[in-house]
C-alpha cells in the first residue's frame, strides 16, 4: 500500500474536517470546526492514499518552546500500515527543526503515543493548555485523557 506524506492545503479541509469528525463523534479526538481547520492549515499535516486524504495531524504552538500534538485521526481501513506513526513522524521533525522544544498530547489512546517515545505525565504540567482548550471542554470534569510528552 502506498501513501504519501505532505503539508496539508486548503483543498484537503472538508477532507481533514470528515475525518475528524468521524472520530470527535466516538469520542476518540476533541471536534474542529471548518473554521478552525481553515484558519490553522499551515499546522496540518496529511497522509494521502488512492487521490484521497486518509489520515491528519497537526499541532498547535504555544510559543515559549511548547507545541501539543492534536487531531490525529488515520481512517480506519488505513489502520496498521504505519500511517499515524509517519505522520507523527513528519509533524515532530517538522517542529523540533534543530530547536530544543517540549512537545507534548493529551490523548485517549496513550499507548500510541508511549510506542513512539513519549512518556505520560501529569496533566498539571501544561496550564496552558487547561486554560486554553480544557476549561472549555464537556467532559473537563470527568477527563480520560492522558498527557504525555516526547522523550526523543
Amino acid at each position: 500500500m502506498t501513501y504519501t506524506i505532505r503539508t496539508a492545503t486548503t483543498s484537503d479541509i472538508e477532507s481533514i474536517y470528515k475525518l475528524i469528525k468521524h472520530y470527535a463523534d466516538i469520542g476518540v479526538i476533541l471536534e474542529r470546526s471548518m473554521d478552525d481547520i481553515k484558519s490553522n492549515i499551515s499546522s496540518f499535516i496529511v497522509a494521502v492514499a488512492d487521490d484521497r486524504v486518509v489520515g491528519t495531524i497537526t499541532y498547535y504552538d504555544y510559543e515559549k518552546n511548547l507545541i501539543e500534538v492534536r487531531s490525529l485521526a488515520v481512517e480506519e481501513s488505513y489502520h496498521r500500515f504505519g500511517i499515524g506513526r509517519e505522520l507523527l513522524l513528519k509533524l515532530i521533525s517538522q517542529v523540533k527543526n534543530g530547536k530544543e522544544i517540549k512537545i507534548f498530547t493529551l490523548t485517549y489512546r496513550p499507548d500510541f503515543f508511549e510506542k513512539n517515545g513519549f512518556i505520560v505525565v501529569s496533566k498539571e504540567n501544561f496550564p496552558e493548555k487547561i486554560w486554553k482548550d480544557c476549561d472549555k471542554c464537556r467532559d473537563k470534569e470527568k477527563c480520560g485523557e492522558t498527557a504525555l510528552v516526547y522523550n526523543g
